[in-house]
């Protein structure tokens, strides 16, 4: 099974204030990727991880195969990631499935040729597309857990 998550920013006592997000929203993300994913699964998280070491590798512990989609707040080497335990780190990446050509991003990826573009970063989801060629995610309004596409 393929799952996506997005702007997870673990450990960032920040979105609290910035986003209204609960108190224990790390570990409430955390139980729910370990209640939802399994060993064989692949989690495609696409970007702003964890605010630092100790929650990435809260994160990594988890089961599944794991891919970032670089995020703006995930500075650190695409070796440290992989070392880190992902599977693959990219900018961006484009998959077909069911015969629909998926552009996974971070940020909305404007004038794109895919089919749709899947991102994050935009935690209040004010945006209008006439065209339904964007899906923008928010954590926040997705239950802090991942979904399945």
């Amino acid at each position: 099974m393929l799952y996506l998550i997005t702007d997870t920013h673990l450990g960032h006592q920040n979105m609290l204030k910035s986003c209204g997000r609960p108190a224990r929203f790390t570990n409430l993300i955390l139980e729910n990727c370990r209640k939802m994913v399994r060993g064989n699964d692949t989690l495609i998280h696409l970007g702003d991880v964890a605010w630092n070491e100790e929650e990435l590798m809260r994160f990594m512990k988890l089961p599944g195969h794991k891919v970032l989609v670089r995020g703006n707040h995930d500075k650190k080497s695409t070796p440290y990631y992989m070392e880190a335990g992902f599977d693959l780190v990219v900018d961006s990446m484009m998959m077909t499935l069911q015969g629909i050509r998926i552009l996974f991003s971070h940020a909305p990826q404007y004038g794109h040729t895919a089919d749709i573009n899947i991102h994050g970063h935009q935690h209040d989801l004010h945006y209008e597309d006439i065209f339904h060629r964007y899906w923008p995610l928010a954590l926040e309004h997705m239950g802090y857990e991942p979904l399945p596409p």
